[in-house]
């Protein structure tokens, strides 16, 4: 789910004066995404409902008539551009922008991931580590592709950030009349493990997709933070049997069994462990909602900075 925000509204937006555009001229393209949410725990900088200044997003070009990979004075790959303060995408310094054919008949497609990663290869391949999540979530990628068949203008192109990814929440509490005096902060680790789940994923640029990486196998481990009452993980779309997450105490390990599922992309996935006195473990079904910034606070605001012509 997108939600876009007027100009006007926007948080923390500042006029720009853009210059007219000219027949001829070479002209850079102006991107803007006024911010999206990650979970506090992630491995990126993305916090609360905005990007935050300094964020690199990766960037691709292309002719919309041709493929997105390949050759060409407008087809370009994994271009950097960082995230400011007025909602807008700026180039990183060093880096050659991405500009507009002189012809304003020939349409782009620009699609964008985040966070940027040197890794990203030409042919838009970049392979996730999603086995270690002890320190928080990670590689929670987001991907852009709604900006399709772009004219050469000068009014910034809007971008719109999703999910590719699915995220796994346990909340993890003591029975409370089985275990009153239960602490969670003795928790020392939470996995979560089954067919379907992977260590390593290929997320794919060209439609945002995400796959086992090679080599990988079917049955994977994924460490989550211990000693929190509530923990996440990334993980990537796919349908994952056999599952077992297991929390260890100083007393005992407790595994807990969820049913078979299918995680799908953009979508979160909350269960409730509760540990009991004999050393058992309850779980509840998944509560599944959409994943998206208003999870962890306010939606995404997603539009374009004030600007004016002189």
């Amino acid at each position: 789910m997108v939600w876009i925000l007027s100009a006007a509204l926007l948080w923390g937006c500042s006029k720009r004066a853009m210059g007219r555009m000219e027949s001829g001229a070479k002209l850079p393209v102006q991107f803007s995404c006024e911010g999206f949410s990650k979970t506090g725990g992630a491995a990126t900088r993305v916090t609360g409902e905005n990007f935050e200044p300094g964020d690199v997003v990766g960037m691709f070009s292309y002719p919309s008539d041709g493929p997105m990979f390949g050759s060409g004075d407008f087809t370009k790959g994994n271009v950097p551009y960082v995230y400011m303060q007025d909602g807008e995408l700026l180039v990183r310094e060093g880096e050659v922008p991405l500009y507009f054919p002189d012809d304003p008949s020939v349409p782009l497609t620009f699609k964008g991931y985040y966070p940027y990663s040197e890794q990203m290869t030409a042919d838009g391949l970049l392979t996730l580590d999603l086995a270690d999540q002890r320190t928080g979530e990670k590689n929670a990628v987001l991907y852009s592709d709604n900006a399709q068949r772009i004219v050469r203008t000068a009014n910034y192109v809007g971008l719109e950030f999703g999910y590719a990814m699915a995220q796994v929440i346990i909340r993890i509490q003591y029975d409370p009349d089985e275990m009153p005096g239960g602490d969670v902060a003795a928790v020392s680790a939470v996995t979560l493990e089954g067919e379907g789940i992977y260590s390593a994923c290929d997320f794919h640029m060209a439609d945002g997709s995400v796959t086992a990486a090679a080599g990988v196998p079917a049955r994977g481990t994924i460490g989550m933070r211990p000693g929190s009452a509530e923990t996440t993980a990334t993980v990537a779309p796919a349908t994952a049997r056999d599952l077992t997450v297991s929390v260890t105490t100083p007393a005992h390990t407790y595994v807990a069994r969820p049913r078979d599922i299918t995680y799908e992309r953009g979508r979160q996935y909350t269960y409730n462990v509760t540990l009991k006195g004999g050393g058992e473990a309850q779980i509840g079904e998944a509560s599944i909602v959409d994943w998206e910034p208003g999870n962890d606070g306010l939606p995404p605001i997603i539009g374009v900075p004030e600007y004016e012509q002189r």
